[in-house]
This record gives C-alpha cells, sequence and structure tokens, in this order.
C-alpha cells in the first residue's frame, strides 16, 4: 500500500523528480536485497555444520592419537620386559653348560621353565598389544582421512560465502554509488523528504 505523504512528495515534484525519485526507492529496495543476502550468507547453516563436523573429528582425533600413544607405551614396556626374560634365559643357559653342581643345575633348570612360562606369556601379551595397535592406527589413520575431507569441506564453504559476501558488498556500494548520484540530481528539498520518509519506512508509490 501507498503511504498518502509519499504519495504527496511525489505529486508536488516534477515529472523528471518524480521519475529520480523512483529510481531511489528502487536502489533502496535493492539495498536491502542486498543485505537480506549478507544476512543470509553469514547465517549459512551448512557452515555451522561443517564447523561442528571439524570440530568433532578433532576431538576423535585427538582420542584416537592418545589411544595409539598409549599402546605403543605399552608395546614398548612389552618389549622391555621380553627383553629381561630373554637376557636372563641365555644367562641361565650358560650357567647350566658351566656348572659341575648337579644341585645348581637342578635350579637353574627349574628357573628356566619358569622363565620360559613367563617369555610365552609376554610373547602373546606382545602379539595381543601389536593388534590392538595395528587396528588403533587404521583407525586414527581413518579418521585423519575424515579430518582432512572436513577440513576442505569447510575451507571451500567458508571460501565460497567470503566471495559471496565480497560480491554483495561489491554490489552494495555500486547501488549505493548509484543512489547518492541520483539523489544529488533532485531538488534537495524533495531529498530530504524523501530521506525522512524513507527512515521512518514510508515508501514512495507509483505515480497515478
Amino acid at each position: 500500500m501507498v503511504a498518502n505523504d509519499s504519495r504527496k512528495v511525489i505529486m508536488i515534484a516534477s515529472l523528471t523528480d518524480q521519475k529520480q525519485l523512483l529510481a531511489i526507492a528502487a536502489h533502496d529496495v535493492e539495498l536491502a536485497r542486498v543485505s537480506n543476502s549478507r544476512k543470509q550468507a553469514q547465517a549459512e547453516t551448512e557452515l555451522e555444520a561443517a564447523s561442528a563436523e571439524t570440530l568433532r573429528l578433532s576431538d576423535l582425533l585427538i582420542d584416537a592419537r592418545n589411544a595409539v600413544g598409549e599402546l605403543e607405551m605399552e608395546l614398548g614396556r612389552a618389549e622391555a620386559d621380553l627383553e629381561l626374560v630373554a637376557n636372563r634365559i641365555s644367562k641361565d643357559n650358560k650357567q647350566l653348560s658351566s656348572t659341575s653342581s648337579a644341585k645348581d643345575a637342578q635350579g637353574i633348570e627349574h628357573e628356566l621353565v619358569t622363565l620360559g612360562t613367563r617369555k610365552s606369556e609376554l610373547e602373546d601379551a606382545q602379539l595381543q598389544i601389536m593388534e590392538l595397535l595395528e587396528a588403533a592406527q587404521q583407525a586414527h589413520e581413518k579418521l585423519k582421512q575424515e579430518k582432512q575431507a572436513a577440513d576442505e569441506t569447510l575451507a571451500a564453504l567458508q571460501g565460497r560465502i567470503s566471495s559471496e559476501l565480497a560480491d554483495l558488498g561489491a554490489q552494495g556500494e555500486k547501488i549505493q554509488a548509484e543512489r547518492k548520484s541520483v539523489l544529488a540530481a533532485i531538488d534537495q528539498g524533495l531529498a530530504a523528504a524523501y530521506e525522512r520518509k524513507f527512515s521512518r519506512g514510508l515508501a514512495v508509490g507509483r505515480l497515478t
């Protein structure tokens, strides 16, 4: 609906000024469109979802990296224990081959049996840890790839939105410059009246 005050402004203007006022109103419509498009671009839900996904994957990647690190430490401890047992077995075998005491030999043989059992247990534990570590490393690598893909998606969205905002900014500047040029060409009293009514949300309507 056309406001009566706006119609009065147009009716007292020259035909040229009337056309110019309508041109300014058209520029204001375009500026409102640009402003709305900027708000929509800045509030892009797809960007929010992509950002949330990168954060989620970052947390999972940290957990996966920690899991790999813990298993690597556990494997290191198992290997160290296994090395100690292997060294002790080697030492006992040397003592067994050099002793001439039956009693000492019996004690060494008993210890070798115990050490053999311990070595077997450590080897089983080492194998299990290695299997867990391999699975953890694969999970970590998979998450790294997913995170990289998510980062690329986010960067592409950010680039697209940045480009859209830059384009909208350029459009807005061009429209503002054209509006200013048209406004300067009409009667300044009419220009001031239009600006007052525009600031109050009153539109300039079609001539009748």
